[in-house]
């Protein structure tokens, strides 16, 4: 007796591109990505350069001039730029901090919990804006004082995050194997909770991106951000609101309006990521 051939099927997760709003957001964030990292061969003029009278319209240039007589495009672009690199260095270095501290409450509990617990109520206690005020009026706006500020300022709140997550997490079958093997703290954060969080953190990181970006540009609004001749988009914002009262608008409106569509795309990816994190993972092997 021969035994029949065996046909095995196997399932793979088909493949979901993202929705209609989604990709917008992905094609807004996607295009500040590339004029910061392309913004140096895209910069038709030095962005400190005077090229002109203030407030020129556009003509000899693409958007016209600012207060200073400097190429608003190219300014635009360096803002871009400046904007992305202290929002992205300054959010970064505040998750690792608050995702492994938070991973360490979790998985350690007692005495360590506690005080992680207590210093974070204590922390999330005080307004983000008015915390980030003190600390740049007493020390300065130099770069590294303003991405020490914000990444401190989103620290506490990804520390509860991620010590929720971890929480269920640490009470997996597959973590109480790994403490029976032996593995250590790190070990079990790197390999067991650190995977299986991705999303939820995933998530939090946008929701942190949008907010280091929107704190930035109102703390150079308002002259405590980044300083002259640098700017960001919130810095651009403000040299140019005299151009307003005389009707040239587009200095000061399009700073501002790369800061809302900045904002839109990344709340509209971390939606949909959200929304693709709450789907049950049977669902994706269907």
């Amino acid at each position: 007796m021969t035994a029949g051939p065996i046909s095995l099927q196997v399932k793979s997760a088909s493949l979901r591109f993202p929705p209609v709003l989604a990709s917008i957001g992905i094609g807004l964030v996607g295009l500040v990505v590339l004029l910061a990292v392309f913004g140096p061969w895209l910069e038709p003029q030095s962005p400190s350069k005077l090229i002109g009278g203030a407030f020129d319209p556009p003509g000899a240039t693409l958007l016209g001039t600012d207060v200073l007589g400097r190429d608003v495009f190219s300014r635009l672009i360096a803002g871009a730029r400046l904007t992305l690199f202290v929002t992205a260095i300054a959010t970064t270095l505040g998750f690792a901090v608050g995702a492994i501290w938070g991973f360490a409450a979790a998985e350690l509990r007692g005495w360590f919990d506690d005080i992680t617990e207590s210093l974070v109520n204590i922390l999330l206690c005080f307004p983000p804006l008015m915390m980030g005020l003190l600390v740049v009026s007493a020390l300065s706006s130099s770069l590294p004082v303003l991405i020490g500020a914000i990444a401190f300022i989103q620290m506490p709140r990804v520390v509860r995050v991620a010590r929720s997550v971890a929480i269920n997490i640490t009470t997996m079958q597959y973590v109480e194997v790994a403490r029976a093997r032996g593995e250590g703290l790190f070990s079990i954060m790197i390999h067991e909770i650190l995977p299986n969080s991705l999303r939820p953190l995933g998530v939090e990181y946008g929701l942190r991106l949008t907010y280091s970006t929107l704190f930035i540009s109102g703390l150079s609004f308002l002259g405590l951000g980044i300083q002259p001749p640098d700017a960001d988009w919130g810095g651009l914002v403000r040299e140019n609101l005299p151009g307003v009262q005389l009707g040239v608008y587009l200095p000061a409106l399009l700073p501002g309006l790369a800061i809302g569509l900045f904002a839109v795309g990344l709340n509209l990816i971390v939606d949909w990521l959200g929304k693709e994190g709450a789907r049950p993972i049977s669902e994706e092997l269907r």
